[in-house]
């Protein structure tokens, strides 16, 4: 018996892909957006993806989008959490509204969906949870403080939310991707009121990552494949990159270990 998935923000880019790569694996697909009547027509015209409306800001629309994949394929045996967009600007440059309405979408509205699909999959203790963390929230970029701490938070959420499920037969896996040829970035956020003053430090940004675009198709293959998978790793990252989130981690190491005297003055008498 086909398993189902739903996945958000299936109207383009990750999305898109994701929902084609589980069906041509034989998933039974709920492939929501804001707005279905924008949907590909690759997703609207096949049998096994059902295209629904969701958007993850309304819990009711999440709801209604459950209750209805389940109606027509039955209960869910996996989640993507793909939905999202990039606020750009630094802290001093961010209008606070924009800073929440990025909370919003991508910490609050992961949330919300797990929370959906939670209870189901802990009473028949089966089920897969995937959400799509970002290069950015392993590496802080400049000028994206924003996006970055929203992905650091999908990264701690997920990762405690492994450590309170496994035992119930639920998975937990983060998607790390790098950087892709999507939509993404025509959904850009940009200040108001820029500061001149920051703009050198955008330029970091060529020596912190590799900016290549990996293969989109590819990466929803991939993360279709984990998928369901009774060793899915916590982590998983698609595209370029890698290299150099080792690296900063690499840095990470040594910078602890070069205070490691004055850490050691901090511990107490034992």
């Amino acid at each position: 018996m086909a398993q189902t998935v739903l996945i958000t923000g299936c109207r383009s880019g990750f999305g898109t892909a994701l929902a084609l790569a589980f069906a041509d694996a034989g998933w039974n697909v709920a492939a929501t957006m804001r707005e279905p009547n924008r949907a590909p027509a690759d997703l609207s015209d096949r049998d096994d993806i059902a295209v629904l409306r969701l958007d993850v800001t309304d819990t009711d629309s999440i709801a209604e989008a459950v209750a209805a994949t389940q109606e027509r394929f039955g209960p869910l045996d996996a989640v993507v959490n793909a939905a999202g967009f990039v606020v750009q600007g630094t802290l001093e440059e961010l209008a606070l509204d924009d800073l929440r309405s990025q909370f919003e979408t991508n910490v609050i509205g992961t949330a919300a969906l797990v929370q959906a699909v939670l209870p189901g999959m802990r009473e028949r203790r089966h089920g897969h949870i995937l959400t799509f963390s970002s290069g950015a929230g392993l590496v802080g970029m400049p000028r994206i403080e924003a996006y970055a701490a929203s992905k650091f938070a999908v990264e701690g959420m997920s990762e405690s939310l492994q450590r309170s499920v496994d035992h119930l037969g639920v998975k937990v896996t983060i998607v790390e991707p790098g950087v892709f040829s999507t939509e993404l970035g025509n959904s850009v956020v940009t200040p108001k009121n820029p500061v001149a003053d920051y703009d050198p430090s955008a330029a970091q940004a060529a020596d912190l990552y590799d900016w290549t675009p990996g293969d989109l198709a590819g990466a929803a293959r991939a993360i279709a494949s984990v998928a369901g998978e009774s060793d899915a790793p916590l982590r998983l990252y698609v595209g370029h990159g890698l290299d150099d989130v080792r690296r900063h981690y690499r840095n990470r190491l040594d910078e602890w270990q070069s205070r490691e005297d004055l850490t050691s003055t901090t511990l107490g008498e034992h």
